[in-house]
């Protein structure tokens, strides 16, 4: 993308940080995904974040005569109105926290109405309370970075206004979630087996996914290239059908606004039976990349759902940097599809249940319903009737199956 404007990055170390490195790194690139080319990052070891200015009026002081002209001071956490105010003051620059940066992010990815609406939420729940002295960042909106999707005619509107907005916002999202959770009660009924992707963003959820459906969704190296969900069929080696969704990625400091915004999208990967998570082998920032995502499954109560980890990327970088106790396989792109799908295929059986049945050499169409429905493993005919073996989900596919038709015997 090119930059069109210049800023510096704040950070403070403190104990709460796990990584504060790895977050300004983070941070640099959501930033130039904007347009905004960073040409320094400062980082403040203190106990607790100053509640007057974020680091410290004298740290600001020192940062800002290291500086003729700049555009924007990025801020690596969500500040307070107060301290937006004194950074500003002092650095004498349009100031935008982490927040803000992700939420601008979101504005630009988002393609779907469900989508457009979660983002416009997020952020109109960000601003009401910060309506009040909203400093020079609002004569100097320039292109829209930090701002979009409200705008600047929303900016400046009273609260009353945007109140009326976000109710009008939640009950077009409760119709939306309505129809979700219609579709996930027809899931359920008909018993169809549904896998999630999950993952950091841009660890290659959205290259597997088509490389696992031919779906041909949006692939591109950039932050959060997937908002809305998408949901295809996918077939194994053994002929079992089951669908697949793609979902958005996680990224450390998720704000609380978004995931509140998000939360339908994200139950339906809760709602899933199996989880692939996809992991950025490459990623220089690995192990905390991974553990953001085990914090964003506990927070969404997924623990418990049979997890697949895809260490991805292996194409660009094969070492075992990071060994799980959960299940995992070494992928790329490169990578034959049928050889994945096989190994997703082989991690589902240990969570099925073993079947041997029997149908009438006449009645063979019934094998492939099995063969869609469950997971065939071997397939004896002789002169009278046809011996399967496999394994089937939870639900008893197999007898409701064979059983069908009380004339197939």
């Amino acid at each position: 993308m090119n930059m069109t404007h210049t800023g510096v990055i704040l950070a403070t170390n403190t104990k709460q940080n796990k990584d504060v490195e790895s977050e300004v790194r983070e941070l640099k690139e959501l930033s130039e995904s904007i347009g905004i080319e960073i040409i320094g990052t400062h980082i403040q070891n203190r106990s607790s974040i100053d509640r007057k200015s974020y680091v410290g009026s004298g740290f600001l002081e020192e940062v800002k005569m290291q500086y003729e002209d700049i555009d924007y001071t990025m801020v690596n956490d969500e500040i307070l109105v107060s301290q937006n105010r004194k950074i500003e003051e002092i650095m004498d620059t349009n100031v935008i926290d982490r927040t803000q940066v992700i939420l601008d992010i979101f504005s630009l990815r988002a393609q779907s109405k469900a989508g457009q609406l979660q983002v416009e939420l997020a952020q109109l729940e960000y601003l009401v309370p910060r309506l009040k002295g909203q400093g020079i960042n609002l004569s100097r909106l320039g292109a829209g970075i930090g701002t979009r999707g409200p705008g600047e005619t929303k900016l400046e509107t009273d609260r009353r206004h945007i109140n009326s907005r976000i109710s009008d916002i939640k009950k077009q999202l409760h119709v939306i979630e309505d129809h979700r959770l219609r579709y996930r009660d027809k899931r359920r009924s008909n018993q169809v087996t549904k896998v999630s992707i999950i993952g950091y963003t841009n660890a290659g959820k959205s290259t597997l996914f088509n490389k696992l459906t031919n779906a041909g969704t949006l692939q591109e190296d950039k932050l959060f290239a997937t908002l809305d969900p998408l949901t295809r069929e996918m077939v194994l080696p053994s002929g079992f059908q089951c669908i697949i969704s793609d979902t958005v990625g996680f990224i450390q400091k998720l704000p609380t606004t978004l995931i509140e915004s998000f939360k339908s999208t994200l139950e339906e990967a809760a709602d899933s039976d199996f989880i692939i998570h996809v992991i950025d082998n490459n990623a220089p920032d690995i192990v905390s990349q991974y553990d953001t995502v085990l914090d964003l499954i506990d927070s969404l109560s997924m623990k418990e759902i049979p997890q697949l980890i895809l260490f991805n990327k292996t194409d660009l970088n094969n070492k075992k940097r990071l060994l799980p106790m959960k299940p995992h396989k070494f992928v790329n792109m490169n990578m034959p599809a049928q050889d994945m799908l096989m190994d997703i295929e082989n991690f589902m059986v240990k969570s099925f249940d073993a079947y041997n049945t029997s149908i009438p050499l006449r009645r063979q169409d019934k094998l492939y319903s099995l063969k869609r429905q469950t997971i065939v493993k071997t397939v004896d005919i002789d002169e009278e009737q046809v011996k399967i073996s496999g394994f089937e989900p939870a639900g008893n596919f197999v007898k409701r199956i064979v059983d069908k038709d009380d004339n197939c015997d």
